[in-house]
């Protein structure tokens, strides 16, 4: 069988299932992508990249949106242009649908089975309005959405398969869209991200054994829809009451851009602002950009406290890394991680908003870290009964196998002809 991936990132949310397929006989696994992840590979997974686009021309937000997601999927589809002139023609076709890649998966290859990652689907809800303290934004402010609404609509209404990772994130979809998706989360690994209580956070460059109280926060830029500057704000009041905590922040000291780039009111700050704006005693707030697994997981296993906020939105794999672990994790009461923490069980929840209970709540977890062992016990459970990749990846490939068998033998039916089916064989 030949499988085809398509996603802005390599290897994103399809990290797992790719490895899975490329591991299995008699399978060739192709990912297109715009960016990898440094120093990622996959066996048996090969990878091509696609032009990446940062921006584009045009009058209003919707039109540079557009203008974007029609460059996104001219230029995959160059790439699949190639590949068929190529010879190589792919059974299935998996793809994110939100940012314009998979526009013309459908025209190049009409004969393969198309599946589809539904990550996320605009709403004026929670997700709209939430800088806004739930008031009303006026209408010019949802275009862009509406323009990555029809990078989703396009994809949902020709592909075979759909799926998505959380409930949270299906609730957002229409109902008559939602009731085709399925909900199956990507998956953790869960021998890598594994506790390890006694190991202290020592790189090139940051050493941090001394430390007995240590806060941290990780994250792919400094994006309000992730609550950076909230954790920043909290911060004085947290160094104040606790004089031996150190902070360690693993997060690129740049913008970044994020889903949200042509909403104002989430554009994040530049950190030379919060840091005008909120002075910290840099002694004790220590910053490191993106670094490789290895040293992320060590930042999570020498942690006292982990913070995760995050606007109504997708998940990111931060939290479900975190209580791998074993985190003792502060997150946001919202929604999408109410889906995950039951606060006072594997984890806590303290209004998005609110610094100072965010600051109070990790000062009383770092008084007596270790009264919350049951805690962090929870939280490790949590992923292992439902997260592991273990778990989940089996699940996934059984799901898109049925769905392939299925429509196999409608197509034979139609055609009238008695069409041999390949399986994704996982044994």
């Amino acid at each position: 069988m030949r499988i085809l991936f398509i996603h802005p990132d390599f290897p994103g949310p399809f990290r797992h299932l790719a490895l899975a397929l490329g591991g299995l006989k008699d399978m060739s696994v192709l990912f297109l992508s715009e960016r990898r992840r440094k120093g990622v590979h996959l066996p048996g997974v090969r990878r091509l990249s696609v032009p990446n686009v940062a921006g584009a021309d045009g009058r209003d937000n919707a039109e540079r949106e557009m203008r974007m997601a029609l460059q996104r999927g001219a230029n995959t589809a160059n790439a699949l242009l190639r590949l068929r002139h190529d010879g190589f023609m792919p059974d299935i076709v998996y793809a994110a649908s939100g940012t314009g890649n998979s526009l013309y998966v459908r025209d190049i290859f009409p004969e393969a089975f198309y599946a589809v990652y539904a990550e996320w689907f605009y709403t004026r809800g929670a997700n709209h309005t939430f800088f806004n303290q739930g008031k009303p934004r006026p209408p010019v402010d949802f275009a862009p959405c509406r323009i990555r609404n029809l990078c989703q609509l396009n994809a949902l209404a020709d592909c075979d398969f759909a799926a998505t990772s959380t409930q949270w994130q299906k609730k957002q979809f229409p109902a008559r869209l939602a009731n085709a998706i399925q909900v199956i989360h990507e998956g953790i690994d869960t021998r890598f991200f594994s506790p390890a209580p006694s190991e202290k956070f020592v790189v090139n460059g940051c050493d941090l054994s001394h430390v007995r109280e240590l806060v941290t926060f990780s994250g792919r830029s400094l994006e309000p829809f992730r609550g950076f500057p909230q954790f920043y704000r909290s911060l004085p009041r947290l160094l104040a009451t606790r004089p031996d905590c150190h902070v360690l922040i693993m997060v690129p000291e740049r913008a970044g851009a994020t889903a949200h780039e042509n909403d104002a009111a989430s554009l994040p700050p530049s950190l030379a602002a919060l840091r005008a704006e909120t002075p910290l005693d840099e002694k004790r707030v220590h910053f490191l950009g993106f670094r490789p697994y290895e040293e992320y997981r060590r930042l999570l296993r020498a942690s006292t406290v982990h913070v995760y906020l995050t606007a109504p939105f997708s998940l990111s794999s931060g939290l479900f890394e975190a209580l791998s672990c074993g985190c003792l994790v502060v997150g946001s009461d919202t929604e999408p991680v109410r889906e995950v923490i039951r606060d006072g069980e594997n984890g806590f929840l303290r209004d998005f908003w609110d610094i100072d209970a965010l600051a109070d709540t990790i000062g009383a977890l770092l008084d007596a870290p270790q009264r919350f062992s049951h805690i962090r016990e929870n939280a490790r459970r949590t992923i292992l009964q439902n997260y592991d990749r273990n778990l989940v990846t089996p699940l996934h490939l059984k799901m898109l196998d049925e769905r392939w068998r299925q429509w196999k033998k409608d197509r034979s039916r139609m055609s009238g002809c008695n069409e041999g089916a390949p399986c994704i064989r996982t044994t």
